[in-house]
């Protein structure tokens, strides 16, 4: 993950007539009341305010304040309450050149990024990600495109099936297909079971038939 003062990527965006939001050391200098300290210091100066983001309660505090090698940026120091005492939530503390951004905007779009870096991990670990070896722009494109297309399918799957109820546990995307592998493999067993007197032809027709229907519910959900 990188963050905002480590790299020139602000510049990079701003330069783009876009802002950006990310996330400060707690070691980095900050200025409050004319006097410079870290920002992790300022926790022992100011006093948090409850908000309900998203379903969670945070206690967030924020201000415009100059940071150093950012400039004046609007800082957000936000905590997530939690009910398990053993559950280690730090500060975090987020940065953005959108100063008049609402709080619960910054804190909602900087959540978003862990979606990112999940698709990624799993991407790597079980699509193939880093296995490309297209030597040609287009030949990588198309790659990066059946990449998410497939990771795209995984993860849009029906909620009312049994599968969705396991996925709502599932903490990778390995354990996703897993459990989709073996839902098809037993609805398919179950079906052969049940018709022990039809053809292969009617085989092939049954599933087919049910491919379809699956992927018009699916465009339906969407």
């Amino acid at each position: 993950s990188w963050f905002a003062h480590d790299s020139g990527l602000p510049e990079l965006i701003e330069s783009s007539d876009k802002d950006w939001i990310g996330p400060l050391r707690s070691n980095r200098q900050v200025t409050y009341g004319g006097e410079e300290i870290r920002v992790d210091a300022l926790t022992e100066r100011i006093d948090t305010v409850e908000r309900d983001v998203e379903d969670e309660t945070y206690h967030i505090w924020t201000k415009k304040l100059p940071v150093s090698q950012l400039g004046d940026v609007k800082l957000v120091l936000a905590e997530k309450e939690t009910d398990e005492e053993d559950e280690e939530n730090p500060v975090k503390y987020l940065v953005t050149n959108k100063i008049d951004a609402p709080t619960e905007h910054i804190i909602r779009s900087y959540g978003m990024r862990w979606r990112i870096e999940t698709f990624f991990e799993d991407s790597k670990q079980d699509l193939g990600l880093g296995d490309c070896e297209m030597q040609t722009d287009e030949g990588a494109s198309r790659h990066w495109h059946l990449l998410m297309a497939a990771y795209s399918l995984v993860r849009l799957d029906p909620e009312s099936s049994a599968l969705g109820t396991v996925r709502s546990k599932a903490s990778s995307l390995r354990a996703n297909l897993e459990h989709s592998l073996k839902e098809a493999v037993y609805n398919l067993l179950s079906w052969v079971r049940d018709n022990d007197d039809r053809s292969v032809d009617d085989l092939m027709e049954e599933i087919d038939h049910l491919f379809v229907h699956s992927t018009a519910d699916a465009n339906v959900q969407s």
